[in-house]
């Protein structure tokens, strides 16, 4: 069995960037969205998998903020036309009968790592759909990576495993936290040791094997002196950064592969969701016409004639009474025969008071 998950906020931000601004007719912007479903669909398409979920990340402080004051600092906050859609994708979501995982205090990698770790546990592959590399770090024998790239407005996705990783980097997944911890990472904003860059840190790792390694033999003669210097004053960084640089596998989330289990969409709320969206293409892409409601029936209004278009027998005679046609008087009427012309009932319709025995 194969669980796909996808790291919401990181899909969600390259749809945003990837996709040129599209918005409603009343104004509500709609690219992240489009662009976020196109991506799960392919997805889809290239994993099969049994099971689908997305995790999200929360608003609020994590424990990694309250263990250090700067991580994450030099972000940017979302764009509001991104945060707008943010409710409404996961309302798709939930149409569409995705489970979507979040855990307050927590990061959604941490969230993933966890289902990952559970999946392992439980003899399920996963693969993890993302455009953040520190998911790397989970890579191991049930656990995949498929590594999100956007180029001229064109996204690709290259599937890592533990032999494509080994690969590119030298060194098996968990490193990865290692080489973050040397040379830091500006966009999360993690130390690392100050003057460390990728080279050297990666010369390191090739050479020691892990961060506590090269700690251990800070005295060997290949490590350049300018360089020890730099390993002994930046060492407390460094393991900071490791901290913050591990992904955790033990977040508090009720969850287990079986809940995730692929299912029919809720139709008629997709189908809503989508006419407000306007995504008309991805309504047939998805099916969804029989979705729509029934047109309500026409209702067509009955012009009554004027008093002087009434038959001559419906007219008052000299006197003021009526005129008594050719038997058709009140208790002799002829009716109609059942299929002659005009509505039944007579002229005016069933139900007329001029059409009552």
């Amino acid at each position: 069995m194969k669980l796909m998950i996808l790291d919401g906020n990181s899909v969600v931000n390259r749809a945003f960037y990837g996709v040129r601004p599209l918005t409603t007719r009343e104004g509500l912007y709609t690219n992240a969205i489009f662009g976020f479903l196109n991506i799960l669909q392919r997805m889809e398409q290239e994993e099969r998998p049994d099971g689908v979920c997305v995790a999200f990340d929360l608003q609020g402080p994590t424990f990694r903020h309250l263990r250090y004051d700067g991580y994450k600092a030099t972000r940017h906050g979302m764009p509001q036309e991104l945060a707008q859609q943010m409710p409404l994708l996961k309302e798709v979501l939930r149409a569409m009968n995705i489970p979507i995982l979040e855990c307050q205090g927590w990061e959604a990698d941490d969230v993933i790592g966890t289902v990952g770790k559970r999946c392992g546990q439980e003899d399920w592959d996963c693969v993890v759909v993302t455009g953040d590399r520190d998911s790397l770090q989970l890579i191991d024998s049930h656990v995949q990576v498929k590594l999100l790239l956007t180029k001229g407005g064109q996204t690709t996705a290259n599937c890592y495993d533990q032999a494509a990783f080994q690969a590119e980097y030298g060194f098996p997944p968990p490193i990865l936290v290692d080489l973050k911890s040397l040379m830091g990472d500006s966009s999360d904003n993690i130390p690392g040791v100050p003057g460390v860059g990728p080279k050297t840190a990666r010369e390191l790792l090739l050479r020691f094997g892990a961060m506590a390694e090269v700690y251990r033999h800070l005295d060997d003669p290949s490590i350049r002196p300018k360089l020890r210097e730099k390993l002994e004053a930046g060492r407390e960084s460094a393991e900071l950064s490791y901290d913050l640089a591990t992904i955790r596998c033990n977040a508090p989330i009720d969850f287990t592969p079986q809940e995730a289990m692929l299912q029919e969409p809720n139709k008629k709320e997709l189908y809503d969701l989508f006419v407000k969206l306007e995504f008309v293409k991805l309504i047939d892409r998805y099916k969804l016409r029989e979705a729509a409601p029934e047109p309500e029936p026409q209702q067509v209004a009955v012009q009554l004639p004027h008093r002087q278009e009434l038959p001559e027998a419906g007219r008052p005679g000299p006197g003021g009474g009526r005129r008594r046609g050719r038997g058709l008087g009140r208790r002799g009427m002829r009716r109609a025969a059942p299929g002659a012309g005009g509505p039944p009932g007579g002229p005016f319709g069933a139900g007329d008071p001029q059409n009552l025995p």
